[in-house]
């Protein structure tokens, strides 16, 4: 008798995400570390073109998709935002490194890797597509 291998599928949720899904998923968290580190508990700021962005990222698909045809389409709109959080993010890093924000600690070192998570996910997603 033949034994069952295990299945050769990958696991990784992250290749098995759709592009549109990693943007959303790192636009997320940067608005999440915004919303949790910024608003909330005045920790740690997140870039203001960033926050926007991602909220952008967040709303715009689910608006009525007639009423921006004109301006691009979705994954387009996507896979350009998913770039320009990823650019954002490699200025915020080499920006806070410089600055020191890792001594800080705490929530401060807590909510910036949220965000820098945010930032790779959005550029894995806008690779992908």
């Amino acid at each position: 008798m033949s034994e069952e291998s295990p299945t050769s599928a990958n696991s990784n949720p992250l290749t098995n995400a759709s592009s549109e899904n990693l943007i959303s998923l790192g636009a997320l968290l940067v608005a999440g570390s915004w919303l949790a580190f910024e608003v909330i508990a005045e920790e740690y700021f997140v870039t203001t073109v960033a926050v926007a962005l991602a909220l952008l990222v967040l709303v715009l698909p689910r608006i009525d998709v007639g009423a921006i045809t004109d301006i691009a389409s979705i994954p387009v709109f996507l896979k350009a935002a998913g770039y320009a959080l990823a650019a954002i993010g490699v200025v915020e890093i080499i920006d806070e490194v410089q600055g020191g924000v890792f001594d800080a600690g705490g929530a401060t070192v807590f909510g910036a890797l949220i965000a820098y998570a945010g930032y790779v996910l959005a550029f894995l997603g806008a690779r992908k597509s």
